[in-house]
């Protein structure tokens, strides 16, 4: 007798601290901050730096961000399309709770293949904006 055992599934929750948890390493801390600040406090809590983890923001783009919120929700199985989407999803369900200031804020800082992660009516457009805060290595 064969037994198969269920995979865990991530949970929207899981999949949105994952996805915020991330951006906030990527994002200055200024920035971080006002995102965290805007959201549930429950989310705000979750979405909170470790302690000691103060300095300068990490580098890396859109691929680096998948791969980390993959590891992070634990869908290591889930093809990079897949977990793509299900980061658009949970920036879109992030922003819902935010002012436009504080998107356009998280936003500007970041290179822009990570803001075309954002949903489209909330997308920063700005032609290279992200490109001198990148810094060097990041691919923008």
């Amino acid at each position: 007798m064969t037994v198969r055992l269920a995979r865990p599934t991530t949970t929207i929750w899981q999949l949105d601290v994952a996805v915020l948890r991330t951006l906030v390493e990527r994002l200055p801390s200024g920035e971080a901050a006002l995102l965290v600040d805007a959201l549930p406090p429950l989310l705000a809590m979750a979405g909170r730096p470790d302690p000691g983890s103060a300095g300068e923001p990490a580098t890396f783009d859109a691929d680096e961000l998948i791969r980390r919120v993959r590891r992070r929700a634990a869908q290591y199985d889930a093809d990079d399309r897949t977990v793509r989407d299900e980061v658009r999803s949970a920036l879109d369900r992030i922003a819902g709770y935010c002012p436009a200031g504080v998107l356009y804020r998280v936003q500007l800082p970041l290179p822009d293949d990570i803001r075309e992660l954002f949903p489209d009516q909330i997308r920063l457009h700005a032609a290279g904006a992200g490109a001198a805060a990148a810094g060097p290595g990041a691919a923008s």
